[in-house]
Formats: C-alpha cells, sequence, structure tokens
C-alpha cells in the first residue's frame, strides 16, 4: 500500500493520482473554498481578489492558484496576477497573450530545427555532390 504525507496539513494519507499531493480532508477543504469564491463571484463579479478574500475568508494564495488553474478568472486588471514572462498584468492563466504567442513560436521554431537537423531514421540522405552516384545521376540526366 502506498502512503504519501499531505503537502498541506501533514497527515499520513493513501494517495490518488488526482488529489494533487492532498489528503480527502483538504481536498474536501479546498474544493468547500473554490465553491466558496466561486459563489462570490457570481454575486460580485468585479470584486478583486483581495476583496474576495475577505469575503470569502480563502487565502489569496489559493485564489491565485483557481486563476492560475484556469478555474476561475479574475475581472479588474488590479487582481494581483502577472505575467511570468514579462510581469504585465493579466486575469487569468501565467502568461499574457504576447507571451503566449512568442511562446508558441520559439516551440515551433525549435521543433522545425530539430527536424531538420535530425531526419527521421530510415530516411534516406540527400546525395553529397562528390558521390560518384550524384555524379552518375547528373551526367544521365543532363
Amino acid at each position: 500500500m502506498n502512503l504519501a504525507n499531505c503537502s498541506k496539513c501533514g497527515k499520513v494519507y493513501s494517495p490518488v493520482s488526482s488529489s494533487r499531493g492532498l489528503c480527502p480532508a483538504c481536498v474536501k477543504e479546498d474544493q468547500d473554498n473554490y465553491l466558496k469564491v466561486f459563489h462570490y463571484m457570481g454575486s460580485q463579479p468585479s470584486a478583486t481578489a483581495q476583496e474576495i478574500s475577505q469575503a470569502t475568508g480563502v487565502e489569496l494564495t489559493e485564489i491565485y492558484r483557481y486563476v492560475r488553474e484556469n478555474r476561475l478568472r479574475l475581472v479588474k486588471a488590479d487582481s494581483g496576477l502577472n505575467c511570468e514572462g514579462c510581469g504585465i498584468p493579466i486575469s487569468q492563466g501565467k502568461l499574457c497573450e504576447n507571451c503566449q504567442k512568442k511562446l508558441s513560436a520559439d516551440i515551433k521554431s525549435d521543433i522545425d530545427k530539430f527536424k531538420r537537423n535530425h531526419p527521421p531514421q530510415g530516411a534516406p540522405k540527400p546525395p553529397e555532390k562528390r558521390d560518384p552516384k550524384y555524379l552518375r545521376n547528373y551526367r544521365d540526366k543532363g
């Protein structure tokens, strides 16, 4: 039997793959906190994270985690959540739209570069210009 310590309260529990390192009691508390915030935001959609925290008693770090996980979306720009790439204020996730586009382009460029430098195994390599087979084929066509 696998046992682990809860990352929040330290209690020993039998882990479940989707528990994020939390014991069942802390998972339930996290769900309850999320629901408190979610319902509060339903009645006060333009509230800041600080206002939500004060009204619900849920820690700011938990609210920001819900936003990073795209479970919540804060409306006001002064939410305290900043892009991890450039630092500008954002309302959800970890990166602003510009940094997401830049990261996507960088990844695509790296993949293309890798494919150019590492052809798939078994694929024929183009003949070198000094290769006799290349020269013979060139003379036959010319």
